[in-house]
């Protein structure tokens, strides 16, 4: 298995998926992940200056759920929440809607995303700035997950919640060992879920599914007041840092690591997956329908925003954040990580060792209207891109030059 195991699955069922009845979201998924680092998004020329010599580097769809694209965005997106965390112990609490939604959420998807993030913050920000429990503005960042382990579909938000924040005065205070009291939480973060699907159906911005009828749904709503939600509360953690590189796996590249790919075939997909019971390492077989089914179903909406900041860290609060952070400081600076190395890179040549400058670039022709006719011209007669003035394309072809090599770059650092 390599990085491309998922990649190869979609190629080879490319007819199959072509076949399916499917949403855009899912039509886009398919075309950009099967063409992701192949000639057809186009490739970018490095020449070497020394001895001429081309290397070839396919182009990246960027997808959020190709694996392909994850690594260096999964690391860029590290880079920048650690210049936002505040080094402080943060708590990690987990909402989860109840299965008896599951339907409705299929046939709103969007709508209930928007009310799962909403009730979320609300139940955090109303508890956390009563006096009770702290009286403070805290930090919160939230992560949206639809799937579980199985890739069965299983909504639920993560947060990471500082432990500290602002007082009414602008005044730095801690929460302690504990944040809130569980019972609590779960109570109040089922008022306003419910509130919001209420407030939703009178409104006729949900739609029900066939086979549920408004008084269904009624004696549905009913019963999950009846019920206990599941909002879980984990220990402490001493910083951020631990939660943020848990979630970022999850939040890029998908749901689906091509590990836990064990074996595949025209009728089976044999998937390996943690039990989060008993911590043991499972296998579990699905048809090829019911595995690409699942693995489509969990592509957010287009425009989506599937990680969202409240409180001290959301974009609006700058100035409080700035405040807190001359008392606690943030994670910038401690352990610069893969985001600074990757940023001193530069390409070079595998055969004498010398920095490779980005020659010129050829694009994909996309079929549209343009406002920009000439460079619609140039798209269609040749798809190149010139980097800098010399032209490195009519000084090579005049030459005898090697073949490219296509495929991976060579990195070195930047001295």
């Amino acid at each position: 298995m390599s990085d491309r195991t998922i990649q190869n699955l979609f190629l080879a069922n490319k007819p199959f998926l072509d076949s399916l009845t499917k949403p855009l979201k899912a039509f886009k998924a398919i075309e950009k992940i099967t063409t992701c680092r192949t000639s057809t998004l186009g490739t970018s020329v490095y020449v070497c200056p020394e001895d001429n010599t081309v290397y070839e580097q396919y182009h990246s769809c960027r997808h959020r759920h190709c694996f392909l694209c994850a690594e260096k965005k999964r690391q860029e997106w590290l880079e920048h929440q650690k210049a936002k965390l505040l080094d402080c112990p943060h708590f990690h609490v987990v909402f989860t809607i109840p299965h008896e939604y599951l339907s409705l959420w299929r046939f709103n998807e969007e709508l209930l995303s928007r009310y799962l993030f909403r009730a979320s913050r609300e139940t955090l920000m109303t508890l956390l700035s009563d006096k009770k429990y702290g009286g403070i503005c805290p930090g919160i960042m939230m992560a949206l997950h639809t799937w579980g382990r199985k890739l069965d579909l299983h909504p639920h938000m993560h947060c990471l919640v500082s432990g500290g924040g602002l007082n009414t005065q602008g005044d730095w205070r801690s929460l302690g060992e504990y944040l809130v009291p569980g019972g609590v939480i779960r109570r109040v973060f089922r008022g306003q879920f419910q509130a919001l699907l209420k407030q939703g159906l009178e409104n006729g911005e949900i739609v029900l599914p066939d086979d549920l009828s408004r008084a269904s749904f009624w004696r549905l709503y009913r019963s999950t007041y009846r019920k206990e939600w599941c909002v879980r509360i984990e220990e402490r953690y001493e910083h951020g840092k631990g939660v943020v590189c848990y979630l970022a796996r999850y939040c890029k590249g998908g749901p689906l690591h091509p590990k836990q790919i064990v074996s595949a075939n025209d009728r089976e997909i044999q998937m390996s997956y943690l039990d989060h019971r008993d911590k043991r390492v499972k296998a579990q077989g699905l048809k090829r329908d019911e595995f690409f089914k699942r693995y489509l179903m969990h592509i957010p909406a287009d425009g989506l925003h599937t990680v969202r900041h409240y409180g001290l860290y959301a974009a609006a609060s700058k100035a409080r954040h700035k405040r807190s952070a001359a008392v606690v400081g943030t994670l910038k600076g401690c352990d610069p990580g893969y985001g600074e190395r990757l940023r001193a890179m530069v390409v070079c040549c595998r055969q004498c060792g010398s920095p490779m400058p980005l020659s010129y670039q050829r694009w994909r022709a996309w079929k549209g209207i343009s406002i920009n006719k000439e460079s619609l011209e140039d798209r269609a007669s040749g798809n190149v891109q010139q980097v800098d003035e010399s032209d490195h394309a009519n000084v090579l072809c005049e030459k005898e030059r090697p073949p490219p090599i296509r495929g991976e770059l060579f990195f070195g650092l930047n001295a």
